[in-house]
Protein backbone atom coordinates (compact mmCIF):
# COMPACT_ATOMS: atom_id res chain seq x y z
CA UNK A 1 0.00 0.00 0.00
CA UNK A 2 1.86 3.11 -1.20
CA UNK A 3 -0.42 5.23 0.96
CA UNK A 4 1.27 3.69 4.01
CA UNK A 5 4.66 5.14 3.05
CA UNK A 6 3.92 8.29 4.99
CA UNK A 7 2.26 8.06 8.41
CA UNK A 8 1.08 11.65 7.99
CA UNK A 9 -0.68 10.83 4.75
CA UNK A 10 -4.42 11.24 5.41
CA UNK A 11 -5.20 8.05 3.46
CA UNK A 12 -3.03 6.10 5.88
CA UNK A 13 -5.01 4.39 8.67
CA UNK A 14 -1.91 4.47 10.85
CA UNK A 15 -2.47 8.21 11.13
CA UNK A 16 -5.94 7.77 12.59
CA UNK A 17 -4.64 7.28 16.13
CA UNK A 18 -2.17 9.72 17.63
CA UNK A 19 -1.18 7.04 20.13
CA UNK A 20 -0.07 4.76 17.27
CA UNK A 21 3.76 4.64 17.16
CA UNK A 22 3.68 4.96 13.39
CA UNK A 23 2.15 8.43 13.79
CA UNK A 24 4.66 11.29 14.11
CA UNK A 25 2.09 13.25 16.07
CA UNK A 26 2.66 10.74 18.85
CA UNK A 27 6.37 11.56 19.06
CA UNK A 28 5.66 14.36 21.52
CA UNK A 29 3.02 13.74 24.19
CA UNK A 30 2.81 17.50 24.74
CA UNK A 31 1.93 18.02 21.07
CA UNK A 32 -1.63 19.43 20.95
CA UNK A 33 -2.48 17.04 18.10
CA UNK A 34 -1.90 14.12 20.48
CA UNK A 35 -4.88 13.01 22.59
CA UNK A 36 -2.46 11.16 24.83
CA UNK A 37 -1.64 14.56 26.28
CA UNK A 38 -5.21 15.08 27.42
CA UNK A 39 -4.60 13.28 30.69
CA UNK A 40 -1.62 14.25 32.85
CA UNK A 41 -1.94 10.86 34.53
CA UNK A 42 -1.27 9.15 31.20
CA UNK A 43 2.28 7.73 31.17
CA UNK A 44 2.76 8.93 27.59
CA UNK A 45 2.54 12.53 28.87
CA UNK A 46 5.85 13.97 30.09
CA UNK A 47 3.94 16.34 32.34
CA UNK A 48 3.09 13.24 34.37
CA UNK A 49 6.74 12.38 34.98
CA UNK A 50 6.80 14.53 38.10
CA UNK A 51 3.72 14.60 40.31
CA UNK A 52 5.08 17.83 41.80
CA UNK A 53 5.09 19.49 38.39
CA UNK A 54 2.52 22.32 38.47
CA UNK A 55 1.34 21.36 34.97
CA UNK A 56 0.27 17.98 36.35
CA UNK A 57 -3.22 17.73 37.84
CA UNK A 58 -2.20 14.38 39.29
CA UNK A 59 -0.51 16.45 42.00
CA UNK A 60 -3.91 17.60 43.20
CA UNK A 61 -4.30 14.41 45.19
CA UNK A 62 -3.55 15.01 48.84
CA UNK A 63 -2.49 11.37 49.14
CA UNK A 64 0.40 11.97 46.75
CA UNK A 65 3.56 11.50 48.85
CA UNK A 66 5.33 14.32 47.02
CA UNK A 67 2.81 16.80 48.44
CA UNK A 68 3.92 17.56 52.02
CA UNK A 69 1.13 20.07 52.47
CA UNK A 70 -1.52 17.40 51.97
CA UNK A 71 -4.47 17.94 54.25
CA UNK A 72 -4.98 14.22 54.38
CA UNK A 73 -4.37 11.42 56.85
CA UNK A 74 -2.72 9.57 53.96
CA UNK A 75 0.40 11.65 54.69
CA UNK A 76 1.90 10.40 57.97
CA UNK A 77 3.39 13.74 58.98
CA UNK A 78 1.08 16.15 57.11
CA UNK A 79 2.86 19.12 58.73
CA UNK A 80 1.27 21.63 56.38
CA UNK A 81 -2.09 19.97 56.02
CA UNK A 82 -3.90 21.02 59.15
CA UNK A 83 -4.47 24.61 58.19
CA UNK A 84 -6.55 24.69 55.02
CA UNK A 85 -9.14 27.03 56.53
CA UNK A 86 -9.01 30.71 55.58
CA UNK A 87 -9.43 33.04 58.55
CA UNK A 88 -8.91 36.79 58.42
CA UNK A 89 -7.64 38.50 61.56
CA UNK A 90 -7.30 42.20 62.28
CA UNK A 91 -3.95 43.40 63.60
CA UNK A 92 -5.32 43.39 67.13
CA UNK A 93 -6.78 39.90 66.74
CA UNK A 94 -3.53 38.54 65.28
CA UNK A 95 -1.52 39.99 68.16
CA UNK A 96 -3.95 38.59 70.72
CA UNK A 97 -4.02 35.16 69.08
CA UNK A 98 -0.24 34.95 69.08
CA UNK A 99 -0.01 36.08 72.70
CA UNK A 100 -2.46 33.30 73.51
CA UNK A 101 -0.48 30.63 71.69
CA UNK A 102 3.18 31.59 72.03
CA UNK A 103 3.76 30.07 75.46
CA UNK A 104 2.29 26.70 74.54
CA UNK A 105 4.15 26.68 71.23
CA UNK A 106 7.53 27.36 72.84
CA UNK A 107 6.91 24.75 75.55
CA UNK A 108 5.94 22.10 73.01
CA UNK A 109 8.81 22.78 70.63
CA UNK A 110 11.29 22.81 73.52
CA UNK A 111 10.55 19.12 74.12
CA UNK A 112 12.45 18.40 70.91
CA UNK A 113 15.72 19.54 72.48
CA UNK A 114 16.57 21.08 69.09
CA UNK A 115 20.04 22.63 69.07
CA UNK A 116 22.02 24.49 66.44
CA UNK A 117 25.26 23.15 65.02
CA UNK A 118 27.14 25.34 67.51
CA UNK A 119 25.13 24.16 70.50
CA UNK A 120 22.69 27.05 70.59
CA UNK A 121 19.26 26.05 71.88
CA UNK A 122 16.74 26.76 69.13
CA UNK A 123 13.31 25.42 70.02
CA UNK A 124 13.45 26.72 73.60
CA UNK A 125 15.01 30.13 72.92
CA UNK A 126 13.91 31.37 69.49
CA UNK A 127 11.20 33.70 70.86
CA UNK A 128 13.95 35.74 72.52
CA UNK A 129 15.65 36.38 69.17
CA UNK A 130 15.07 39.28 66.80
CA UNK A 131 11.48 39.26 65.56
CA UNK A 132 11.27 40.31 61.91
CA UNK A 133 7.47 40.25 61.63
CA UNK A 134 5.34 42.91 63.31
CA UNK A 135 2.45 40.46 63.74
CA UNK A 136 1.50 36.93 62.78
CA UNK A 137 0.53 36.72 59.11
CA UNK A 138 -0.72 33.99 56.79
CA UNK A 139 1.99 32.13 54.86
CA UNK A 140 0.62 30.09 51.97
CA UNK A 141 3.92 28.24 51.63
CA UNK A 142 3.54 27.01 55.22
CA UNK A 143 0.13 25.48 54.79
CA UNK A 144 -1.85 28.73 55.06
CA UNK A 145 -0.93 29.04 58.73
CA UNK A 146 -0.25 32.20 60.67
CA UNK A 147 3.52 32.50 61.22
CA UNK A 148 6.05 34.78 62.92
CA UNK A 149 9.66 35.23 61.76
CA UNK A 150 12.64 35.14 64.12
CA UNK A 151 16.41 35.09 63.67
CA UNK A 152 19.42 34.66 65.93
CA UNK A 153 22.28 37.19 66.16
CA UNK A 154 24.08 35.79 63.12
CA UNK A 155 20.89 36.15 61.10
CA UNK A 156 20.41 39.86 61.91
CA UNK A 157 21.03 40.89 58.30
CA UNK A 158 17.82 39.13 57.32
CA UNK A 159 16.26 42.41 58.44
CA UNK A 160 17.71 44.02 55.30
CA UNK A 161 15.32 41.76 53.37
CA UNK A 162 16.06 41.80 49.61
CA UNK A 163 19.43 43.46 50.35
CA UNK A 164 20.42 40.72 52.79
CA UNK A 165 23.32 39.31 50.77
CA UNK A 166 24.45 35.91 52.07
CA UNK A 167 24.11 34.93 55.70
CA UNK A 168 27.09 33.37 57.54
CA UNK A 169 27.33 29.83 58.86
CA UNK A 170 25.55 29.68 62.20
CA UNK A 171 22.69 31.97 61.14
CA UNK A 172 19.35 30.46 62.20
CA UNK A 173 15.87 31.53 61.11
CA UNK A 174 12.74 30.15 62.78
CA UNK A 175 9.03 30.39 62.03
CA UNK A 176 6.50 29.22 64.56
CA UNK A 177 2.91 28.78 63.41
CA UNK A 178 -0.67 28.48 64.53
CA UNK A 179 -4.17 28.11 63.12
CA UNK A 180 -7.52 29.54 64.19
CA UNK A 181 -10.60 27.34 63.99
CA UNK A 182 -13.95 28.05 65.54
CA UNK A 183 -12.44 30.92 67.49
CA UNK A 184 -9.80 28.65 69.02
CA UNK A 185 -6.05 28.98 68.48
CA UNK A 186 -4.02 25.79 67.90
CA UNK A 187 -0.25 25.54 67.59
CA UNK A 188 1.28 24.38 64.33
CA UNK A 189 4.81 23.24 63.43
CA UNK A 190 8.06 25.11 63.99
CA UNK A 191 10.01 25.62 60.76
CA UNK A 192 13.76 26.13 61.16
CA UNK A 193 16.57 26.78 58.69
CA UNK A 194 20.22 26.99 59.78
CA UNK A 195 23.13 28.04 57.58
CA UNK A 196 25.77 25.33 57.73
CA UNK A 197 29.45 25.19 56.63
CA UNK A 198 30.16 25.31 52.90
CA UNK A 199 30.53 21.55 52.46
CA UNK A 200 27.25 20.62 54.20
CA UNK A 201 24.86 20.08 51.29
CA UNK A 202 25.21 21.78 47.92
CA UNK A 203 21.63 20.87 46.92
CA UNK A 204 20.20 22.75 49.90
CA UNK A 205 22.45 25.76 49.45
CA UNK A 206 24.15 24.56 52.68
CA UNK A 207 21.02 25.19 54.72
CA UNK A 208 19.79 22.63 57.22
CA UNK A 209 16.00 22.53 57.43
CA UNK A 210 14.21 21.09 60.45
CA UNK A 211 10.50 20.62 61.08
CA UNK A 212 9.19 20.26 64.63
CA UNK A 213 5.59 19.40 65.51
CA UNK A 214 3.81 21.15 68.42
CA UNK A 215 4.39 18.02 70.49
CA UNK A 216 8.15 18.43 70.12
CA UNK A 217 8.48 15.54 67.68
CA UNK A 218 11.09 16.25 65.02
CA UNK A 219 9.64 15.20 61.66
CA UNK A 220 12.90 15.59 59.77
CA UNK A 221 16.17 17.45 59.41
CA UNK A 222 18.36 17.85 56.34
CA UNK A 223 21.21 15.30 56.26
CA UNK A 224 19.74 13.70 59.37
CA UNK A 225 16.85 11.54 60.48
CA UNK A 226 13.78 12.02 58.31
CA UNK A 227 15.72 14.07 55.78
CA UNK A 228 13.24 13.16 53.02
CA UNK A 229 10.43 14.68 55.07
CA UNK A 230 11.96 18.15 54.72
CA UNK A 231 13.10 17.82 51.11
CA UNK A 232 10.13 19.97 50.10
CA UNK A 233 11.75 22.86 52.04
CA UNK A 234 14.79 22.68 49.79
CA UNK A 235 12.61 22.46 46.70
CA UNK A 236 10.78 25.63 47.69
CA UNK A 237 13.69 27.73 48.97
CA UNK A 238 16.18 26.86 46.26
CA UNK A 239 14.01 28.91 43.88
CA UNK A 240 15.39 31.93 45.76
CA UNK A 241 19.00 30.95 45.10
CA UNK A 242 19.88 34.54 44.17
CA UNK A 243 19.00 35.65 47.71
CA UNK A 244 20.77 32.79 49.51
CA UNK A 245 17.60 30.62 49.46
CA UNK A 246 15.88 33.24 51.60
CA UNK A 247 12.29 34.31 51.11
CA UNK A 248 10.81 37.41 52.66
CA UNK A 249 7.59 38.25 54.42
CA UNK A 250 5.07 40.69 52.91
CA UNK A 251 6.08 44.36 53.13
CA UNK A 252 3.20 45.29 55.42
CA UNK A 253 4.39 42.91 58.15
CA UNK A 254 8.11 43.71 58.05
CA UNK A 255 9.76 45.17 61.14
CA UNK A 256 12.10 48.11 60.47
CA UNK A 257 15.67 48.15 61.73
Amino acid sequence: NPCAASACNPCNPCAASACNPCNPCAASACNPCNPCAASACNPCNPCAASACNPCNPCAASACNPCNPCAASACNPCAPCGAAAVEVELTDAEALAAYDCAKGAMAAGYAKSGLMSNSGLAIAADYQGWTQFSTRAYVSDTHGGRFVQNYGNRKAKNYGKYEDVGRLPAGAVLAKDSFVVRGGKVSAGPLFVMEKMPADFNADSGNWRYTLVLPSGKVIGTTNGAGSNNVAFCIGCHIAAEDTDSLMFLPDEYRASF
